[in-house]
């Protein structure tokens, strides 16, 4: 579970936050999470328009240059049993090849590069942070949720997507299996991630990472 209450992580944040003017500027620069060294490096694409934050809170392997078919953006995510109801924008990746995530905590990124919504194979990335400067994230009850939980997904052309969850996970970051998370075969599903474990001062990090995974269901 993630360490401490909602309200001493965000106090925590904004206090370190309000140190130093510094420690907001240099924010952006941390050390990116880690990356499997024995995945091949790719050219990352250029980062998206609206210019999301670097997704330290969440490793990724260096993402690949190539843009899958493209189907409608992903636009709003819910999880009914948790009372998360979240606007979705399609992210890309940074310079360093991590995956971008927005910087409010409220709003989620769609992984643009790999399968949409809806789409017949491989893993609909959704992604966000547990809690930024100011507050707790919703994404910071995925741990709470249960197998079986629904999980609704629109998408830019008024479709809803249902999911039924199968598998929650919480582990080291530097044990999540990328290639699971960000695999583009396979039978089709959704997996939501943030982060989790506990807050690491000296890595301006959480230790882990919550990995939701669910698959496609039929009907309204």
């Amino acid at each position: 579970m993630i360490s401490g209450t909602a309200a001493a992580r965000a106090a925590r944040r904004a206090a370190r936050a309000a140190a130093s003017a510094l420690v907001l500027v240099l924010a952006a620069c941390a050390a990116p999470a880690p990356v499997d060294p024995a995945l091949p490096s790719a050219a990352a694409p250029e980062p998206s328009a609206s210019a999301p934050e670097s997704g330290v809170a969440v490793p990724v392997r260096p993402a690949q240059d190539v843009l899958d078919p493209a189907g409608p953006a992903a636009t709003r995510l819910r999880v009914p049993a948790l009372g998360i109801d979240v606007r979705v924008v399609p992210t890309g990746v940074d310079g360093s090849g991590q995956m971008e995530l927005p910087a409010s905590s409220d709003v989620a990124g769609w992984y643009r590069y790999g399968p949409a919504p809806g789409s017949d194979s491989g893993a609909t990335v959704v992604a966000a942070h547990v809690d930024d400067e100011e507050k707790v994230g919703p994404f910071a009850r995925l741990p709470g949720i249960d197998e079986g939980s629904a999980v609704r997904v629109r998408t830019a052309d008024g479709a809803s997507h249902n999911y039924t969850v199968t598998t929650v996970q919480e582990e080291p970051k530097t044990e999540v299996a990328l290639d699971a998370v960000f695999d583009r075969s396979g039978p089709s599903r959704l997996v939501l991630v943030t982060c989790g474990g506990a807050w690491d001062a000296a890595a301006d990090s959480y230790t882990d990472n919550i990995v939701v995974t669910a698959t496609p269901v039929a009907g309204p």
